[in-house]
Order: C-alpha cells, then structure tokens, then sequence
C-alpha cells in the first residue's frame, strides 16, 4: 500500500485497524534494509544451533516432586498447634529450610522478596535502637503491673508510664509489648442476681440514667454490695460523686440493715454540703424505709430509685463495685475481717488519690476536682 499505492501512514493504519503509525514506519523500515526476510515473525527464534527451543525450561517430574514436598514442609512449620504463626516469623522458617530448598522457593511460598530475607539475616545479632527502647518499656510495663497489683489494663499502663516517666507511648505499641510479655490485667467476675425485697418508699428514676455532672455534689450514687469473707459475708456501703467519681462515704458492716446505709449518707453529709444533692440508689428495702427519706428529707436531699429489677439505672455504681471486688477484694487471702478492712480502705485510698481513669483526662478523682477547682 504505502510502496506501490503511495498511502499514507494514517491511512494504512485506519484501514488495517493499527492504533499507531509507529508500527507501519518499523515495517517500512525493515522492508527497505532486508527486503521481505525483514517482515518475517521473529519472536519464538533463537540464534543456537537448538533453534525452535522453547525458551522456559519445563520442569521435571522430580523437581516437581520436591517443590510439592517444599510447599507441604512450610505449611506445616506455618501452623503450628492449629494456629497461624505471625509473619515476623516467616524468615526464621525460611532460614530452617534454606538447607533443604532453595531460598527463592521458600520466599515464593511465603509472599516475601528475597532481597527482604537477605536483609533479614544481615540484621541478626544486632540490637536495634528501637529494640532497645522496647525492652525499656517492658521493664516500665513489668514495674507498673507490679505495683498496682495487677489491675490496669494497656490503656492505664500507658497513662501510668507517661504520668511517672514523662514519656509518650502510643497504645497500641503498650498493647503489643504486654501480650509479649504475657501480662494479663486482672478481669472483673459477673456479679451474682438477688431476689428483690418489697418496696415501702418508692422514689421516682429522676437520674434517668443521665450520668454526666457539671459540678460536684451535683448527683450521687449509692448501693450496697457483700464482700465474701471467710464462710461468710461483709457489707459495704458507699456513695460516689458521679462530677469525679469519688467516693466521698463507705461503712462496712457485718449485717446489711438500715443502719449501714444511715451511718453511710451521715458520713457524707458531714463531708460535703448536701443540701440539694440528687441521691440516686436502687430500690432495696434499707433504701424504701421512712427513716432513711426523713433523713434525706431533713438535709434537702433529693431521693432518686431504678426502676425495680434494672440494674443499668445504677450502672456507675456497679462498674465501682465490680473493679473493687477484681482488682482488690479478691487477690489476696484473709485471715481476719480486720485485715479485709484494712485492705478494702487502702483501695478506697488508692482509688480516690492515685487510681487515673481515661474520662477523667487519665487523672484521679481528687486530683481532677482539685485541677478544676483552681
């Protein structure tokens, strides 16, 4: 067409269906230097004396063979115990059967480059700086998990080493370094269901569940939870400011009667100004009697009840209760009731100066209301 009929290259293209006139000016080329020997299909030659060898090399039965039996061994190295091994040990396994297969199969088979292994094992034997930074942070992590008994889990440890050493530590990283170590906070057991007691006094829900404060001695909580000690049982009575948290009354009694609760709202009153407090609990016996809403009511306290068998209406109060029992109460072993006494006020301590909770910007109790009190 372009020799004898003297088309152009754009029409030679439309008319052969050829995207790019590229191609007609190689072949014209070609044509001009080789004649038609030049417009014969090269691809597929070779310039050996085997010509018309397939350039890949077919695998024998017996390489075939041994690749299966390479992929069998890794995958049984992979899953060890029915449980997959993480990917940071993909070269190690690599590394343990480099003396019986080639590498670069064993990199095909575990989806990494070889230049990745090669570098890997240039690595070994040295201590990176970040390595070295994490075995600082376990050791932080060993100490804190030592001297809070056990009880934080890796959100409070990382605001427990940046409150004590001043160094910031995603969580994440916390996360991973603990599960290496094996360290396991200390988990809170359900709490066992009570038959309900008849109803005296029954206050409206007026808390409704809405447990954000604006200020302190705003609402209060209250409840009573049993302690097993020895056979038997001790009572603990206590009311919590829902502004911070803080426990500002507890009684403990043998007996959970009436006067456990009244010597407990007594204690609070003469700790804080009560008057116009909302005093939310739920609807026990001690808590529906007429002598505990006279005292309410003779210090302009306002009464506050769950609904009757809903527990979530007094949620905050039972979260309380349920980190004492876990991550004090139940640790040790008493002999005697005066040492669970001593203990379960060392926690109230601890929990209302020391203890930091994430809603309270990773503070204590006291600490948060003297921060937003200055």
């Amino acid at each position: 067409m372009y020799i004898e009929e003297g088309w152009g290259y754009k029409r030679i293209c439309q008319e052969l269906g050829i995207p790019c006139t590229k191609t007609i000016r190689l072949w014209v080329k070609r044509y001009h230097e080789h004649g038609l020997k030049g417009l014969e299909e090269r691809r597929g030659t070779s310039k050996s004396p085997f010509k018309g060898r397939p350039r890949k090399k077919e695998c024998s039965l017996e390489e075939e063979n041994r690749r299966l039996k390479a992929e069998n061994d890794y995958l049984k190295k992979v899953t060890r115990a029915g449980k997959e091994v993480k990917p940071k040990e993909w070269f190690s396994i690599i590394q343990e059967l480099s003396n019986t297969y080639p590498i670069a199969w064993l990199c095909q088979l575990a989806g990494v480059s070889r230049s990745g292994y090669d570098q890997w094992v240039n690595r070994q034997g040295i201590v990176t700086e970040k390595q070295k930074e994490n075995e600082q942070i376990k050791q932080m992590i060993l100490e804190c998990h030592q001297k809070v008994n056990g009880i934080y889990g890796y959100y409070r440890v990382k605001a427990w080493i940046k409150r004590n050493y001043g160094k910031t530590v995603n969580h994440k990283r916390v996360y991973r370094l603990v599960k290496e170590l094996g360290v396991q906070a200390k988990i809170r057991r359900k709490k066992p269901k009570y038959k309900a007691g008849k109803e005296n006094i029954v206050a409206s829900n007026v808390l409704n569940r809405d447990f954000a404060a604006t200020a302190a001695n705003q609402k209060w909580v209250t409840d009573i939870t049993c302690v097993p000690f020895q056979g038997t049982y001790l009572y603990l009575s206590a009311i919590k400011d829902l502004y911070n948290n803080e426990i500002i009354a507890y009684h403990i009694s043998r007996s959970n009667d009436l006067k456990l609760v009244i010597e407990t709202v007594k204690d609070a009153i003469k700790k804080r100004d009560a008057r116009g407090v909302l005093l939310h609990s739920d609807q026990g016996s001690q808590y529906t009697s007429r002598q505990y809403h006279q005292l309410l009511k003779a210090h302009h306290i306002i009464p506050s009840m769950s609904r009757r068998r809903n527990c979530l209406d007094n949620a905050c109060m039972e979260n309380f209760f349920g980190h004492l029992k876990s991550e004090m109460v139940d640790l040790p072993t008493f002999e005697t009731e005066e040492e669970m006494i001593e203990v379960i006020d060392q926690y109230m301590y601890f929990y209302n100066y020391e203890r930091c909770q994430k809603k309270l910007d990773y503070l204590s109790p006291v600490e948060y209301r003297m921060a937003q009190a200055a």
